[in-house]
């Protein structure tokens, strides 16, 4: 009997074993080998890429040789599938209706924001969440109110690096976190104004000011420079946290899980808390402040984002006849999400754009005589360009150079989406509910697209082949900094124009379901970058501190990023 029960017990565990083995999705390439262990394609992951996971996918699919493989990256869950191809991939991001937002990034995200309208599936929730920020993007409101935050906290940041690069006297330092916390700050003075008083900038000028000549000297001991970093108040501290675990997370294999282990850390629960009092601080002073009696028509009385957002919910209320809702979850949400993807996207992106530009000293020579040349007044008169000239400006090479930034960065190496019915990529069957990865990296981006026949492509994808013809780069250099492709003469006039779709780039995705902030972040790196390559020249740092290895988080970050500087 106790043997009949053993057998008995083995074969259902065997069947059970079987049955949450993965399953492939008949047709595409896939490793075998992951199809024989319950995790999947994880463990290879984890011992070859814990710290890439999507960059580890797209080496692996040109191992594969297609433009469609799929991946078992969700224990016991479906298979996930990429797709390498520039037209398919904006095929399915601007035109094909049956993919929207999937579960995976809901499930990722949704620890830090879980109401942020990005995490949320195309409907009426989500229209709703997005019409609370649809004046932020308006011409008015990024030359008015954005532009002169953003360029506060960079004349934060020039005025930091002056200092260090004096006491550094030509040794490289680390650059990641000024960056960061420049960003950061840029994205507080926008989105909260003068209401909030806390910046991350301020306390690290104030520490290096008070850098003692007997620790200039240690500092002068080694290679790179070590700077001290000073605290920052918890408010600004809860913010970068928020971003922070998502790396953790997204590489777990199980995101739910991951953020409710996360959730009941004491330290989570008090830097929550404290973000979340701060926000709803700056709301409610938002809110008195519309009714206070100022005259809303006034030119300038329009000061951040909250302000923009607490006159738009009451506008919205009056006109449904209810009473607004000014501080909620959804509020709450949307106001951090502005802060965590406002600041880790731009920030991500200028921090590979200084390394692109420090080694290439051509680029930047001539960036730089780009600038003065628009800038002109502000050369002679010896100082920086406005806020105003800057945004009031049309510079071809810094919109070339800006441009080569986002292709080259993958900042998002990946966007995704789900299928809401069956469907068809490539010839290949995808079934509804399938994660579906569209690259930013790899074939057709930054080497040789795969040779694929029309008549496999969507009908959608054909005829806008038909109608705009096909955008593609010269194989030669697809994966260096050169500017210059996104250049052409203009046969009237002669001069040289800036070309927005010379070639493949998907930085803030397409569509329906596209970056919402793309055009703050424009203008904020053309903001960065003016200001930096005209104070200082970024000189090549040793080639131990210059890698261009990658860890993927929230973004796609660099491992090393150091600055040489030189002052102009």
């Amino acid at each position: 009997m106790p043997g009949v029960l053993a057998a008995t017990a083995t074969i259902i565990l065997l069947a059970l074993y079987r049955y949450f083995l993965p399953k492939p999705i008949p047709g595409i390439p896939y490793h075998r080998d992951a199809t024989r262990s319950l995790f999947g394609d994880i463990p290879k992951l984890q011992r070859e890429a814990p710290n890439n996971p999507f960059g580890w996918m797209i080496k692996q699919a040109r191992r594969l040789g297609s433009p469609v493989c799929q991946f078992f990256i969700m224990p016991f869950g479906k298979p996930s599938v990429l797709v390498l191809d520039f037209h398919e991939g904006q095929d399915i991001l601007m035109r094909r209706k049956e993919f929207d937002r999937s579960d995976f990034s809901a499930a990722v995200l949704g620890g830090v924001a879980p109401n942020f309208h990005i995490n949320l599936r195309t409907g009426p929730a989500w229209k709703g969440h997005r019409r609370l920020l649809q004046d932020l993007m308006t011409p008015e409101f990024l030359h008015n109110v954005a532009a002169p935050n953003i360029y506060k906290s960079t004349s934060r940041l020039l005025e930091l690096w002056q200092s260090k690069s004096e006491i550094a006297a030509g040794r490289p330092f680390v650059a990641e976190r000024d960056i960061f916390y420049s960003a950061l700050d840029a994205v507080f003075d926008f989105t909260f104004g003068t209401g909030a008083t806390h910046r991350a900038l301020i306390p690290q000028l104030q520490v290096v000011r008070e850098i003692a000549e007997k620790h200039v000297q240690q500092i002068h001991e080694g290679e790179p420079v070590e700077f001290p970093v000073a605290p920052i108040h918890n408010s600004v501290q809860a913010a970068l946290e928020s971003a922070e675990n998502v790396q953790m997370v997204a590489s777990s294999g199980f995101p739910r899980l991951a953020w409710r282990l996360i959730s009941l850390q004491p330290r989570t629960k008090r830097m929550r808390a404290a973000r979340d009092a701060f926000i709803k601080e700056q709301i409610m002073g938002a809110v008195e402040k519309l009714h206070s009696g100022q005259n809303e028509l006034d030119e300038g009385y329009i000061k951040s984002a909250i302000d923009l957002m607490m006159q738009r919910e009451r506008t919205f209320a009056q006109k449904e006849g209810r009473d607004p809702v000014y501080w909620s979850e959804v509020m709450k949400d949307e106001v951090l999400g502005l802060i965590v993807a406002g600041h880790d996207t731009t920030s991500t992106t200028l921090c590979w754009g200084i390394k692109f530009l420090a080694d290439n000293p051509t680029v930047q020579t001539r960036l730089r005589k780009a600038l003065y040349s628009t800038h002109a007044k502000a050369f002679a008169e010896k100082r920086c360009p406005t806020h105003w000239e800057i945004t009031g400006s049309k510079i071809p090479y810094l919109d070339a150079v800006t441009e080569e930034m986002l292709r080259l960065a993958h900042t998002a190496i990946v966007l995704d989406r789900e299928c809401t019915r069956d469907t068809t990529v490539l010839g290949y069957h995808i079934p509804k509910g399938t994660l579906v990865l569209v690259a930013n990296k790899g074939p057709s981006y930054t080497e040789p697209a795969y040779e694929i026949k029309q008549d496999l492509r969507s009908e959608s994808s054909q005829t806008a082949a038909k109608e705009h013809g096909l955008r593609m780069w010269s194989e030669e250099g697809m994966d260096k900094f050169h500017p210059e492709r996104w250049l052409i003469r203009d046969e009237q006039t002669g001069k040289e124009e800036f070309d927005a779709t010379a070639g493949p780039t998907i930085p803030f995705g397409l569509g329906l379901r596209g970056c919402f902030g793309r055009k703050l972040a424009y203008m904020e790196l053309k903001l960065l970058t003016t200001l930096l390559v005209w104070a200082f020249e970024l000189m090549r740092c040793p080639e131990n501190l210059s890698s261009y290895e990658d860890i993927e988080g929230l973004t796609r970050k660099p491992k090393q990023c150091y600055v040489t500087l030189k002052r102009i």
